[in-house]
């Protein structure tokens, strides 16, 4: 097989995030389907690091499909503990001892490295939703230097830069949600590595990733 020219790789690299982007923002809209969208987003992320790029539109939406049900349930869950942790965080602030708010952000940022993992663990993975979280869990504790920290480090520099930044919320809506997981499915394949025995892929697979 050739080798491909790298302005064609890269300006098809570039194409692939766009079009992941913009499938995962619509998925998004529904909020409720946010697990699932971000399930999804990892399925072709991670594909992407193992395979090679190629079959965006169809891994998608066979991840979304396929883990709708376990991923809807842990979005669900995310979704309320941030909302608790608001709460929590506004009561102890205004009204609480300093030390408490200190408290509930390290308890945040344990539960966040924990759905760090989640989402690319049920991406990966087949198992019940309470093996899934305890996975994700495992491994973020296990692997937090330097996976779990670099990754949340990463995440939580680009949401401070989309805060204060309106350049960065139009990189975001372009490409930059799938940029983010496809640079953060680098560290969880490295982990996922040490767990999963996967053959090459096969070119009679429907979603085989390589470009020729």
């Amino acid at each position: 097989m050739p080798k491909e020219n790298p302005v064609i790789a890269f300006l098809n690299k570039m194409a692939d995030l766009i079009l992941l982007n913009l499938i995962f923002l619509l998925c998004c809209i529904p909020v409720v389907t946010i697990g699932p969208a971000i399930t999804a987003l990892y399925a072709v992320s991670l594909r992407s690091v193992r395979y090679g790029d190629g079959y965006v539109i169809q891994t998608f939406f066979r991840s979304f499909k396929q883990n709708f049900k376990q991923s809807f349930v842990a979005g669900m869950i995310g979704l309320l503990f941030v909302c608790l942790l608001f709460i929590d965080l506004f009561f102890w602030r205004n009204v609480g001892p300093a030390f408490m708010s200190v408290f509930m952000t390290c308890v945040g940022y344990l539960v966040f490295i924990v759905f760090l993992w989640l989402f690319p663990v049920i991406a990966k993975l087949e198992n019940p939703l309470r093996v899934q979280i305890k996975n994700a869990a495992a491994m973020a504790v296990a692997h937090f230097f330097p996976y779990t920290l670099f990754v949340s480090v990463i995440v939580l520099a680009a949401g401070y830069m989309a805060y204060t930044s309106i350049i960065t919320d139009v990189l975001l809506l372009l490409m930059g949600f799938a940029l983010l997981a496809y640079v953060c499915s680098f560290f969880f394949y490295k982990v996922f590595a040490k767990y999963i025995d996967e053959e090459p892929v096969g070119e009679d697979d429907p979603l085989y990733g390589s470009r020729e």
